[in-house]
């Protein structure tokens, strides 16, 4: 069989400036005809085992695109408009998977730009589990140009980041996406190195017995089968619920089941109905129904019919209403929510409303509800991208084999083990550098802001993310300020992808024009209070919110904090401390700034002045 790998398509991008390998499978003698419509250049390999491989030289960076024509015996193969430009492997988790599309809102929508010259290859999230297994190439993907309605499929922070480069370096943009949901950095990493590291060797053990990941969906399948159909035994009222006005107790959308006792740790269906009006002379056309997003899974009928259904907990719920569905006058929307683990809500922060046109109907306030049926909370599947080993041999190994201008990685909300952050995010772009065979630059995005999550655990990984600086050729975007409170996909993917884009121009392209965060450098205990030094003066605060603590390791306590010639000096009372922190919760307000962009969340030992005689306060 004749092939070429998977990242060589229509409208592919190539790393310009350097080598670049081409293989695939083949039989006979391969040729590749490279050109351009003016000039051509032609290179050959001969299999070895059915495989093939050629080694592009260099190309400078143009758009002019290029035809390339394989042939192998009979048998050809002709990809068209390649680009020659820079290539970042971009990866993570799903605030780096998130399509274009999640991203824009209905109302007061961020639109993004159309541009041929950026382009994404995207392939199916593949799970593997067996410890041996290391694929080449890709197992399927194609290129998407950044035009049209395709354009929405694309990563949201890849593209603005790609937006960004090609706005300033005027040169093609090329990303090859394999970001998954829920991925911890363990998921990308092989099963010989993960027992090296001590703690996985049981669950490697089980997992990567064959048939695991089948017999695991299977009994997962069952089960939530049975949980359903557990609840469709006891529900009595869902057949006539369109007719039913009796009987509904009173609640106020958005809220959280555990305030109000009858619905607080319940699982399994409930009924919610809201009476709105559309007034006389309101054009019903372009009707959309914007329901915020709920926990776990629903189904929406406005008038008796079905408009729109999700059937997990994080997509925005936004949905068209067909013509003919709204009248003038009263209207009905009811929805199912089916609550999986007890902990059901309409998430805070969000918008209930119905649009039509530019007319906005708020549905938020009084709704009615009426539970359907109850059940034991069901148990979870097997989220199986969101384990160790999982991602490594179909999702990562191929990219060893790509040339990357460099890796821009967003991920780490899946590892809640942050004492091991560090160290398993350096062994990772250690092997990955490794098996790559050269020092691939690698920029990463900080956790931003959110609420939603073990008390108190963020500000650790925060931490342990910028304690990922030590190493070599690596550069962070601080994300504080770009989250959302109860979301964990916040909408803002444009200062995401920007401030990427910002860290790669100053560690890739060695461009001090780039905006440069400031870092803090040290803290010093002085007659006045603890002073904390930046690399860069000119820091602003931007709000007043409280931001700094200082703790003995035992007691914290908040610290006054104001700007000097010298850094930000810190008052405090009550407590001799060790350490400073600053922005230290989950879901902190971003308060100093260096020009546009936040100064990073931190954790600092304190140490003593020398000379604090000599210092401004």
């Amino acid at each position: 069989m004749f092939s070429v790998m998977r990242t060589i398509g229509d409208h592919a991008v190539l790393q310009s400036g350097v080598d670049n390998r081409i293989f695939g499978k083949a039989e006979q003698r391969v040729t590749l005809t490279v050109s351009d419509g003016a000039s051509s250049a032609v290179y050959s390999a001969e299999p070895t085992d059915g495989r093939w491989e050629i080694t592009l030289p260099p190309y400078k960076a143009s758009f002019k695109p290029y035809t390339f024509t394989f042939v192998s015996g009979k048998e050809s193969i002709s990809c068209g408009d390649i680009l020659f430009g820079d290539l970042f492997h971009i990866s993570g988790q799903s605030n780096m998977e998130l399509p274009l599309s999640r991203t824009v809102a209905p109302i007061d929508p961020h639109m993004p730009k159309e541009n041929s010259f950026i382009r994404e290859f995207r392939m199916t999230v593949t799970n593997c589990f067996d410890a041996d297994a290391e694929y080449d190439d890709f197992l399927d993907g194609r290129w998407t140009v950044a035009e049209g309605e395709e354009m929405m499929h694309m990563s949201a922070a890849g593209h603005y980041f790609a937006q960004e480069l090609f706005g300033k370096y005027d040169i093609p943009i090329g990303l090859v996406n394999t970001a998954a949901g829920g991925a911890p950095v363990e998921s990308r990493m092989p099963c010989a190195m993960l027992r090296s590291f001590g703690g996985y060797d049981d669950f490697l053990d089980k997992c990567t017995k064959p048939g695991y990941m089948e017999d695991t969906a299977k009994e997962d399948a069952e089960n939530f089968s049975k949980w359903i159909d557990g609840l469709v035994k006891k529900d009595t009222i869902s057949d006539g619920i369109f007719n039913d006005t009796d009987g509904f107790s009173e609640c106020s959308i958005p809220f959280d089941f555990s305030d109000i006792p009858e619905l607080s740790g319940m699982s399994g269906w409930v009924w919610f109905v809201r009476h709105f009006e559309i007034p006389e002379g309101m054009s019903l056309d372009d009707a959309v129904l914007i329901l915020g997003t709920m926990v776990d899974s629903d189904v929406v009928y406005v008038n008796g019919e079905k408009v729109g259904e999700t059937g997990y907990l994080y997509p925005p719920r936004i949905y068209r209403i067909p013509a003919g569905v709204l009248h003038t006058g009263d209207n009905t929307v009811h929805i199912r929510l089916e609550v999986h683990g007890g902990e059901g809500r309409f998430t805070p922060g969000k918008r209930y409303c119905l649009k039509l046109g530019d007319d906005i109907i708020d549905l938020s306030g009084k709704w009615g509800y009426k539970v359907a049926a109850t059940a034991d909370p069901l148990t979870p599947g097997v989220f199986f991208q969101g384990l160790p080993l999982s991602m490594y041999a179909a999702m990562t190994a191929p990219a060893f084999n790509i040339r990357f201008k460099g890796l821009i990685w967003y991920q780490a909300e899946s590892n809640g083990n942050f004492d091991r952050y560090t160290m398993l995010f350096r062994e990772f772009v250690e092997m990955y550098r490794r098996r790559s065979g050269y020092d691939i630059p690698v920029v990463f995005a900080q956790l931003p802001n959110f609420v939603d999550i073990t008390p108190g655990l963020w500000p650790y990984i925060r931490e342990a993310q910028r304690k990922c600086l030590d190493i070599p050729g690596t550069a962070m975007a601080v994300t504080i300020d770009a989250g959302e409170s109860h979301d964990l996909h916040p909408l803002n993917k444009w200062d995401v992808g920007k401030r990427l884009a910002y860290a790669a121009e100053r560690l890739i392209y060695d461009d001090d024009t780039a905006p440069v965060g400031a870092e803090p450098i040290s803290a010093e205990h002085t007659d006045g209070g603890v002073l904390v030094r930046f690399n860069i003066s000119g820091i602003e605060m931007r709000s007043d919110a409280p931001c700094f603590t200082v703790t003995d390791g035992e007691r914290s306590t908040d610290a006054s904090a104001q700007i000097t010639a010298d850094g930000v000096l810190l008052r405090y009372g009550g407590i001799t401390p060790v350490k400073v922190r600053y922005l230290w919760e989950n879901d902190p307000t971003a308060v100093l700034y260096y020009k546009e962009l936040p100064v990073t969340p931190f954790e600092m030992d304190i140490i003593m002045c020398k000379d604090s005689a000599s210092l401004q306060r």
